[in-house]
């Protein structure tokens, strides 16, 4: 059997007693748990950095492909629905089988999609690999946000989830413009494969070194040990318990963190998908110039889920109460979003539409993390079931989305009623963060 926490700490209290260990000069030193959160986002950025890849390819491939733009939609929307059919099934695999099985079975099926995106000849062929990449991602951010939960206690975990989904988002600013001046250098269907070969090293990496149970990390130290003993509400080795499937599907509560979650890529879908587009098509500015500009909401929202994370851990630990620590900043930002997009549609320059757009996706993603966080805290053991729960509410509105954004464009020739409709999906989504409570754990019956 691996050893427990316990039994580290005894093996390390006798390395101390026989004079193994000794005092070590003090040096600068980065714990584990940070080590761990840096493998973490850097997976998070290759996540959306294969899936603005699409995004960036859109206008060569609609010409190359001859695609119409309702039939882009669907290439976007049907990644959603994929990643929604098995989010759910994913993310308990990873509760009973262990993150680290998979993560790395996950980074590297999307990977290899993403490098196989290169090959397609046409529309149906471009449909079967973007719903096998859905469905290969499935369960990524859940297992991501329980592996973090298994090295990081509740005071520091939305602090942590921020900087995962910081990655996500410095992903995919980085990807727009990467992917648009590779895809002129090399063009469109070489990108695709110097993409997917970037998560393979990741994997490599990742299956090497990550563990599961912290007590079994070979480089676990007293620092390290002592934080993790904080922790010890988490069960040490996956799969331990049978997962509450009756309670968590009658739960007002995590349903109400399913229909607020709704509210999150609903336009930040149309970021990530048609807003490249949306500029070339409204202010008349270049593709390389649409993706500079199109990265910069991306970039406001990097900060702000570091922001919105940090925030969050400080109100609970100065007001002490775990329900308001978590409902204002996600109150708050939903109310930034709903009015920065209306902003954005009335903007007659491409400046002014972007700054909006920048304030709405910093409002936003200052939610992110905290809504994570939440149901992490109410999931307990079944945190990555529980994330993933609520996170197919989220691809729900990703599926949708790009079609309603493709059929408006169509129907009104412009994209501003789209930025007027994710306006009012997420001032109307602010008022359940007043319902959603992380205090309410599956693990109490």
């Amino acid at each position: 059997m691996p050893p427990t926490a316990v039994e580290k700490s005894a093996r390390l209290s006798r390395r101390t007693a026989a004079g193994v260990e000794t005092e070590m000069p003090q040096t600068f030193r980065v714990s584990l748990r940070n080590r761990v959160l840096l493998l973490i986002a850097l997976a998070s950025g290759i996540t959306y950095l294969d899936r603005v890849c699409l995004s960036a390819a859109a206008p060569a491939m609609m010409r190359d492909l001859r695609l119409s733009s309702i039939q882009m939609g669907y290439a976007f929307s049907i990644f959603a629905l994929a990643y929604g059919i098995f989010e759910i099934p994913a993310g308990w695999l990873g509760d009973r089988l262990g993150q680290r099985k998979m993560i790395t079975r996950i980074v590297a099926s999307w990977s290899a999609f993403t490098a196989l995106t290169g090959i397609v000849q046409g529309f149906p062929g471009l449909l079967s690999l973007r719903f096998a990449f859905g469905a290969a991602e499935a369960g990524a951010f859940p297992s991501m946000a329980a592996a973090l939960a298994r090295w990081f206690r509740s005071t520091d975990r939305a602090r942590a989830t921020g900087i995962m989904w910081m990655g996500s988002r410095l992903g995919a600013a980085i990807g727009i413009p990467m992917a648009t001046v590779f895809m002129g250098w090399l063009g469109w269907r070489f990108t695709f494969a110097l993409f997917g070969a970037i998560g393979g090293v990741w994997c490599l990496l990742f299956r090497r070194w990550y563990r599961d149970n912290p007590a079994e990390h070979p480089g676990l130290d007293r620092a390290d040990l002592s934080y993790l003993e904080q922790n010890a509400d988490l069960p040490s080795r996956p799969g331990s318990t049978p997962t509450p499937w009756k309670r968590m599907f009658t739960s007002a509560n995590l349903w109400s963190f399913f229909w607020m979650y709704f509210a999150t890529s609903y336009g930040f879908w149309f970021l990530l998908t048609w807003l490249p587009t949306y500029l070339i098509q409204r202010y008349q500015i270049s593709p390389q110039a649409s993706g500079f500009y199109a990265s910069l909401p991306l970039v406001a929202g990097a900060a702000s889920n570091v922001a919105g994370g940090a925030l969050s851990d400080w109100l609970v630990r100065r007001t002490g109460s775990l329900l308001w620590g978590r409902r204002l900043v996600g109150l708050g930002g939903f109310l930034m979003a709903g009015a920065g997009f209306v902003a954005a549609g009335v903007m007659q320059r491409p400046y002014g539409a972007i700054a909006c757009l920048m304030f709405a996706d910093f409002g936003m993603d200052l939610a992110v993390p905290v809504a994570w966080a939440g149901c992490l805290e109410v999931g307990g053991s079944y945190g990555g079931t529980t994330t993933a729960f609520m996170n197919t509410g989220s691809t729900i509105s990703a599926f949708i989305s790009p079609l309603a954004a493709a059929w408006m464009f169509s129907r009104f020739g412009s994209f501003q009623a789209m930025l007027m409709s994710a306006g009012a999906v997420y001032l109307i989504a602010s008022i359940l963060w007043l319902k959603v409570d992380p205090r309410r754990s599956l693990d109490v019956a």
